[in-house]
């Protein structure tokens, strides 16, 4: 989208991946991303559908509880005129993810971006994985699934598999591609 900025907040209940890490990270996934259905489940500033919409997503769904911050990403998509290929979802991810992540009725592939306050991956874990483990089970075959922590956090215990580890300064993303299942 040539460049043009995401409205940001300012607010501390935010912590938008640095510009430098999510160029990285595009372009590890590179024209995989191309057509896919995008889900950020902590979309914070939104700035991660959005770039997979500007890398060729054909859509994409922001799940954002706070109401501040999902007003700001409404305000950004307007301007980008990106509206209309941004679902934003006001509300709890633990909540919403398990309808929104089930088996699909199409076979369009998911990049899914699971990038939520750090604290979480120590307090929620076993929520996290089983978000991941959905992910794993239902993701249509061509999917991706990326997790951010910090760069000391262990992601042995990630289910699936194998991942991609990747390590940004304090932060690491780890990158699968759910394996394909066949009901054979």
């Amino acid at each position: 989208m040539g460049g043009r900025t995401v409205l940001y907040h300012g607010a501390d209940f935010t912590r938008p991946m640095k510009d430098n890490i999510r160029e990285n990270l595009f372009n590890l996934l590179g024209m995989a991303v191309s057509g896919t259905i995008c889900f950020d489940l902590f979309a914070g500033t939104g700035v991660l559908g959005m770039e997979a919409i500007s890398r060729g997503a054909s859509s994409a769904v922001l799940i954002e509880q706070h109401r501040r911050a999902a007003s700001f990403i409404r305000k950004t998509t307007e301007s980008l005129e990106i509206e209309a290929k941004v679902q934003l979802l006001v509300g709890d991810t633990f909540r919403l993810a398990g309808n929104l992540l089930a088996a699909p009725s199409n076979d369009t592939p998911w990049t899914v971006l699971l990038c939520p306050p750090y604290a979480l991956w120590h307090e929620r874990p076993d929520d996290l994985k089983r978000i991941m483990q959905h992910v794993i089970d239902n993701a249509p075959p061509g999917s991706m699934l990326v997790a951010e922590t910090e760069k000391q956090f262990d992601t042995e215990w990630f289910p699936g598999g194998p991942w991609d580890n990747r390590i940004y300064g304090g932060t690491k993303l780890a990158i699968t591609r759910p394996a394909s299942l066949c009901g054979m």
